[in-house]
């Protein structure tokens, strides 16, 4: 499935690769499947090195050497011969190893022309809670999130859908009843479904039959983040506000005062036990913070700057 997040990766690609890539997002919404087809569509060769199942390399990169021992070591291990000018390297789950993110320096600054991109879950939490340095400056990051509509669209190959929507917008027309019917429908199989790929993917095989679809996908994903919220923790105790908090999201979405109350996780809820949980889960980018709406509403419609 086309994800426009592979037009910035051409970027990157087009203006040099200098600086090492980081792409943050959730679990599950397709990061490693679209930087695995970038990598052998754009490279004549290509490494992927998963950190959760290879624990030797964090091994690596925890040792008191050089940067430069550490990636021949690596090499070593690996048994390849990388051959730097036409070898991109994608280092997936990199949040398992906070001395490979502070090294992504090494790979910016090396006059070789490295080519390194890298992901994980919860990235975002991973970066605010490092005891190691972070390469600022040295790496570009880019933030990825679930299929929005319109990549909802072309998943469904509606590409002429997608230019009449651009074609009325731009020019502040409403579109044929017909097809904005048809849009609508489409709009609201995509509020069913969501995102996730795996999801959409699952609706499709199923030829958009929602009565069809597989809602042990979207539980089993919303599983995962919980597991997530015990594992990437300082302690069981903020596992459990965080799981509070995001529990609540449902009940926070319909709240009259349009603002998040801490006291709809419980009535002992204080902001202050409660505000290093929710930093974690607007770091996680498992919700987002919004402070430009002036109603709530399915799908944002009254916004002010």
């Amino acid at each position: 499935m086309k994800r426009k997040i592979y037009e910035e990766l051409i970027k990157w690609k087009n203006t040099g690769m200098q600086k090492p890539i980081m792409i943050i997002g959730a679990r599950q919404i397709g990061k490693t499947y679209i930087i695995k087809e970038f990598c052998q569509k754009e490279f004549q060769k290509s490494i992927y090195i998963n950190l959760l199942d290879q624990q030797e390399i964090i091994r690596i990169f925890k040792q008191e050497i050089s940067t430069e021992e550490k990636f021949n070591r690596m090499k070593i291990y690996l048994d390849v011969d990388i051959d730097i000018e036409n070898t991109i390297i994608f280092f997936d789950e990199i949040q398992e190893s906070e001395e490979l993110i502070s090294a992504l320096k090494y790979f910016n600054e090396n006059e070789r022309p490295f080519k390194i991109i890298s992901a994980g879950s919860l990235l975002g939490v991973k970066l605010k809670r490092m005891n190691s340095s972070f390469p600022v400056g040295k790496v570009k990051m880019l933030n990825m999130y679930p299929m929005d509509f319109e990549e909802f669209l072309m998943a469904n190959e509606n590409k002429n859908l997608i230019d009449e929507i651009y074609k009325n917008y731009k020019n502040n027309t409403p579109m044929d009843n017909v097809l904005h019917e048809k849009a609508l429908n489409l709009y609201r199989l995509y509020l069913c479904v969501g995102g996730m790929p795996e999801a959409v993917k699952n609706l499709l095989e199923n030829k958009k039959d929602i009565l069809k679809f597989d809602k042990s996908i979207i539980e089993d994903i919303i599983q995962s983040y919980l597991d997530d919220m015990n594992r990437y923790v300082k302690n069981k105790n903020e596992a459990i506000k965080i799981e509070a908090i995001y529990k609540s999201i449902p009940a926070q979405l319909g709240n009259a005062s349009n603002k998040f109350q801490f006291a709809k996780i419980s009535k002992e809820a204080r902001k202050r036990e409660y505000e290093t949980a929710l930093e974690w889960l607007t770091s996680s980018t498992l919700v987002h913070k919004s402070t430009i709406l002036n109603k709530v509403e399915i799908p944002p419609l009254r916004i002010y700057n």
